[in-house]
């Protein structure tokens, strides 16, 4: 009996014991808020078309990452900012469009708030000798956050008819 007192304030200590140990404090990440970062994909989309439809290619360069890579219809894979820069200026806005507009269709955020893509079309229209000529095309984009601002990183485009 005298075995089973002394067993029983050890069980209760073991008990207290284990019971008041605390786990290691885990760091937890912030929750990334989806919808602001969508919001904020979509204004530098928005920016950036912004810039192609008044020609600029200066500003529109600025929402690429340095590396960005670009597959555009009709010519070799490019890649950084300054290839960019020479296709829009020597592609693009010597083309002579007379209007631009771009639409993003659809644009998802990775869960950890640092990748996103977007899927979207957009339309080029010619004065030609007969009239307007309208361009449809499409364009996949992906986006990178680079010193918690979104950048395009990679971004494909063609038509949806071939060019006439």
């Amino acid at each position: 009996m005298k075995k089973l007192l002394m067993i029983i304030p050890l069980v209760i200590m073991l008990c207290f014991t284990f019971s008041c140990q605390q786990g290691e404090d885990v760091a937890e990440e912030p929750a990334v808020d989806i919808a602001a970062e969508k919001e904020a994909v979509l204004k530098v989309l928005e920016m950036t078309a912004d810039a192609e439809k008044r020609q600029d290619a200066d500003a529109a360069v600025k929402f690429f990452t340095d590396d960005v890579i670009v597959q555009a219809p009709d010519v070799p894979q490019i890649q950084g900012t300054q290839a960019l820069h020479d296709l829009y200026t020597g592609f693009m806005f010597k083309m002579g469009y007379a209007s631009f507009d771009s639409k993003s269709t659809e644009t998802i955020v990775s869960p950890s708030g640092d990748m996103a893509y977007d899927v979207g079309w957009n339309l080029f229209v010619f004065e030609g000798p007969e009239g307007k000529i309208e361009v449809r095309g499409k364009y996949f984009a992906v986006l990178e956050k680079v010193n918690g601002e979104w950048k395009i990183a990679a971004i494909a485009f063609s038509n949806d008819q071939p060019a006439k």
